[in-house]
């Protein structure tokens, strides 16, 4: 403050002091949102194990790469973007953000002998406990391989500050090529989303949603039923059950949806309700899915944990045809868009469940976001979503579509599952994947 400021302010009357307090803009601490908070939650309620940590190997073929170029890569991206210096500090039921100046990821460096050294060494990296309140959040192990043309960068990172999506810039900003090419610092920040975000639930378009959601959720369905009694306390052990589908049976599913003026999550969604209603022995199914939570512009480039998980009521599914079910989800899912940027946390439904999220047991993944091929100073990259022996729900169906076709996996809670039930769940919905690519073809 100027010394002919500073004058000027101490000359003011107290009401004119008070008017001017009142007048200028007062610095915000930095809040958790409704995602973080659950996150925060969970992580407390599974003593910590890796179920919301972000685990991925990706394997660089066919090109000789520097790895200190990389590694230069990965600090730099990490100074740029403010969540993945973030640190949380917790004083009594409070949990605040902390941004720091500078923090860097840990970076390590090996060696490889073949991939399941590789998976090993990327899981032991996500099992290491995070210390949410020190950081860093970020761990990267940058490991040559057995040949010059062959490496893997292993990547664990919490949810709370990272997502699919951020995980995508991250190799986008891997993938540039000179230091001239690369992404510029993202215009907007995850505090500024936080501050967007609950500006916007306040509003006339957030209650709006409120009430959409709570209308959708009303008389839910029980949960799907299980093989051991559900509990209060959970560590969310887990394991996955594989399938895969031919380029026939996915172009077919895809293909129809397109006829309806659907999406092909709509179509693969449409084959989900067919399976979990036969499995629950209910047509009315409430599902949770994941959208990116990047409704605007400026959030696109946003690194952070901007990821929405939201129910979806699918119901009235006709005669219980694919093309019925295709037809309702669409519709389903269309409504539920225009209030997709509302968080699911604060949806108030009756149902009230044990375990890490109150509202949801199963989940639906359809992800598309790593379909196109990626390089890195010449190599192909290749990711891999790695199984890390937990459950983030009691049931998640996840489906990959891929130019050979689909794969995906159905992974289960080990206390309410064995896995033979979740093996002949699995079974039904490829079957009736392929019954729904014949009936679209009629």
């Amino acid at each position: 403050m100027t010394g002919d400021l500073a004058a000027r302010v101490a000359a003011l009357t107290p009401e004119q002091r008070a008017r001017l307090r009142a007048a200028l803009p007062t610095a915000r601490r930095p809040e958790l949102t409704p995602g973080q908070r659950r996150l925060w939650r969970a992580h407390h309620q599974v003593g910590g194990r890796p179920v919301d940590v972000v685990c991925q190997a990706v394997h660089l073929t066919g090109a000789a790469v520097d790895l200190d170029r990389i590694a230069d890569r990965v600090l730099a991206f990490a100074a740029s973007h403010e969540a993945l210096r973030t640190t949380f500090e917790a004083d009594g039921d409070t949990v605040r953000p902390v941004i720091h100046t500078a923090l860097p990821p840990r970076l390590v460096r090996a060696r490889c002998r073949d991939e399941a050294e590789a998976h090993a060494l990327a899981r032991s990296q996500a099992e290491e406990p995070f210390d949410l309140a020190a950081g860093p959040l970020l761990r990267v192990t940058l490991a040559e391989g057995p040949a010059p043309d062959e490496s893997w960068l292993l990547f664990a990172v919490h949810n709370l500050v990272f997502d699919a999506w951020s995980f995508e810039l991250l190799l986008d900003a891997l993938g540039a090529g000179t230091p001239a090419d690369a992404p510029a610092a993202t215009p907007g920040t995850f505090g500024r989303f936080a501050a967007d975000q609950r500006a916007w639930v306040r509003g006339p378009e957030g209650r709006a949603a409120a009430a959409y959601w709570a209308a959708e959720t009303a008389d839910a369905p029980p949960p799907l039923p299980t093989d051991r009694p559900r509990a209060d306390e959970t560590t969310r052990t887990g394991a996955r059950v594989g399938f895969t589908l031919p380029a026939a049976v996915a172009d077919a599913v895809t293909a129809g949806a397109k006829r309806e003026g659907a999406t092909a999550y709509a179509g693969w969604l449409a084959v989900a309700w067919a399976a979990l209603a036969e499995f629950g022995g209910s047509d009315d199914v409430l599902l949770g899915t994941f959208t990116t939570g990047r409704t605007s512009p400026d959030s696109h480039d946003v690194v952070g944990y901007l990821l929405n998980v939201l129910p979806v009521r699918l119901r009235g599914g006709g005669d219980g045809g694919h093309r019925d079910r295709l037809r309702a989800a669409r519709d389903i899912t269309r409504a539920g868009l225009r209030h997709a940027a509302y968080p699911g946390e604060l949806i108030e439904g009756t149902r009230r469940l044990a375990g890490t999220h109150p509202l949801l047991d199963a989940v639906f993944v359809f992800d598309n976001l790593g379909g196109e091929e990626r390089r890195v100073q010449g190599a192909l990259a290749t990711s891999a979503d790695l199984d890390k022996a937990t459950a983030r729900y009691d049931l998640t169906l996840a489906v990959y579509p891929g130019p050979e076709g689909v794969t995906g996996w159905l992974e289960f809670d080990t206390a309410l599952y064995d896995e033979s039930t979740v093996r002949g769940l699995a079974e039904r919905f490829t079957a009736l994947a392929g019954a729904a690519a014949q009936e679209v073809d009629r």
